[in-house]
């Protein structure tokens, strides 16, 4: 019985970092449901440039796909909704885990840290 009990978690503990692992650099949806319900992927901040929306469907929601920085200038693509189509040219920063956008605010541009800065700002 213990076997078992600690068979089971061994698994579920490589199944985890496994998700992990497949999520890390990936901006897909599945990515994102993975990173989101894992409680091994962190919390973090993300900075954006917004641009133009990658489409907009019929309600209005507009879909982006970006280069987004951290706060030491680390980038990975990501994949957000907005509620409606952003303003381009502003910057916005993202509570993320891992792939997953938890939520966004627009800030100034002095409130994006300088790494990130200069990472976002030379994509075009």
């Amino acid at each position: 019985m213990i076997k078992k009990l600690i068979g089971l978690c061994a698994g579920v503990l490589l199944l985890l970092f496994g998700a992990s692992i497949y999520s890390k650099n990936s901006s897909s949806e599945v990515a994102a449901i993975l990173d989101q319900l894992n409680p091994l992927v962190p919390k973090s901040e993300l900075y954006v440039k917004t641009t133009a929306p990658q489409s907009v469907n019929g309600y209005g929601t507009a879909s982006y796909q970006q280069l987004a920085a951290d706060e030491n200038g680390k980038t990975r693509t990501i994949q957000f909704n907005g509620l409606s189509e952003l303003k381009t040219d502003r910057y916005l920063k993202l509570s993320s885990k891992g792939a997953h956008i938890e939520t966004y605010e627009e800030v100034n541009r002095d409130q994006v840290p300088e790494s990130a800065l200069k990472e976002i700002d030379t994509q075009r």
